[in-house]
């Protein structure tokens, strides 16, 4: 058997994540299937954490926490020596929706492969750490992440510029061709950098 080297590569802070199933064994790990949100809507995501971050998580979720501790408990005491699976989805209706933490997620690499955070292809994360935060903490936490996205494609239509590009193809290849988001960027762009 070929051993593996996993390090940690990148974190990333997500205020939001659905979770379908949790799959337990004896271990001191758990896998939920579930979907991570994303600007674009939910994506299909696995997540690895351990029972005190479940915990945590449980403690923040108001409206389903009963139902879904009951769960989790039923499943732990009848559990045998294999993997057991608990579907929320088949139970209550609905992925358990954990919208008032942050999350802070890790990426695995595996020798010297690094899965990209925001890729598609990304879709396994390390539940790190999950912090409570209110409402409005976790709106200004994507205002900031929108803003940061925004700079980022403004610095990129100025790379651009610097390998003589004209104004127009500089705008379309950072997907700056909309007037709007294009003073959006410039502005999210001044602001980071303190211009």
């Amino acid at each position: 058997m070929k051993k593996v080297s996993v390090n940690i590569a990148r974190e990333k802070e997500v205020t939001a994540i659905k979770v379908g199933q949790i799959i337990l064994d004896d271990s001191h790990y758990l896998t939920c299937w579930g979907y991570l949100e994303t600007a674009e809507g939910w994506r299909k995501c696995d997540f690895v954490t351990n029972y005190d971050v479940l915990n945590t998580m449980l403690r923040a979720i108001e409206d389903k926490s009963e139902a879904v501790q009951m769960a989790i408990v039923q499943q732990l005491e009848c559990m045998g020596d294999k993997p057991e699976m608990i579907d929320f989805e088949a139970q209550l209706g609905e992925a358990v929706l954990f919208d008032n933490l942050r999350f802070h997620l890790t990426s695995p690499r595996f020798d010297g492969f690094e899965a990209d955070l925001d890729d598609a292809a990304g879709s396994c994360f390390y539940i790190r750490k999950a912090e409570p935060c209110t409402r409005a903490e976790a709106f200004e936490h994507k205002v900031d992440q929108c803003m940061q996205t925004l700079g980022k494609h403004y610095e990129l239509y100025l790379g651009y510029l610097e390998l003589d590009f004209d104004e127009e193809a500089a705008r379309q290849h950072a997907d700056l061709g909309d007037d709007m988001k294009y003073t959006l960027a410039y502005h999210a762009w001044k602001q980071l950098s303190g211009r």
